[in-house]
């Protein structure tokens, strides 16, 4: 009986968290490789208005998104496919826990600094550093790959 129960979560989480994994992929990588790369083009009276315009847009359509993954990846402990290994769950809350880590200690100061107004130098550093958060959001993706293949898999073997 409890099974009954238990399948309809562990579907659910499932598929959210995919969803908002890879939703929160494409809003990141337009981030780093689009929004941060245009900022060198924008004077420097017009930048801390246009940065502080991009920033408020960045919680609740980025930030809020990736908090809510994180939850759904953690719920994947307990609540997860059985063709879901444990290690691939912990491999991905390590690459999501280091890009979080990156965003509070070193981008947000960044970001902070650059509301003010233009700093050309720290506006590099902030595209250099960005690729700590982008290398593990990359990691991840192959290991949500693996997952959902894992799981794409499974149901094209039941189906049989």
């Amino acid at each position: 009986m409890a099974n009954q129960f238990i399948k309809p979560r562990v579907l659910w989480i499932t598929t959210i968290f995919f969803a908002l994994f890879f939703y929160g992929l494409g809003a990141g990588m337009m981030d780093s490789f689009v929004v941060y790369h245009t900022w060198k083009f924008i004077g420097p009276s017009e930048f801390a208005t246009a940065h502080i315009e991009s920033g408020s847009r960045i919680v609740p359509f980025f930030v809020i998104p990736m908090l809510l993954m994180t939850v759904f990846l953690i719920l994947l402990f307990w609540h997860r496919p059985n063709v879901i290994p444990r290690k691939l769950v912990w491999m991905a809350l390590v690459c999501t826990i280091i890009p979080w880590l990156s965003s509070a200690f070193i981008q947000i100061p960044m970001q902070l600094e650059l509301s003010k107004g233009k700093d050309e130098v720290l506006l590099q550093q902030l595209v250099t550093t960005d690729w700590i958060r982008i290398i593990p959001t990359w990691v991840m993706a192959g290991i949500v790959f693996t997952m959902l293949m894992k799981c794409l898999q499974q149901n094209s073997d039941t189906a049989k």
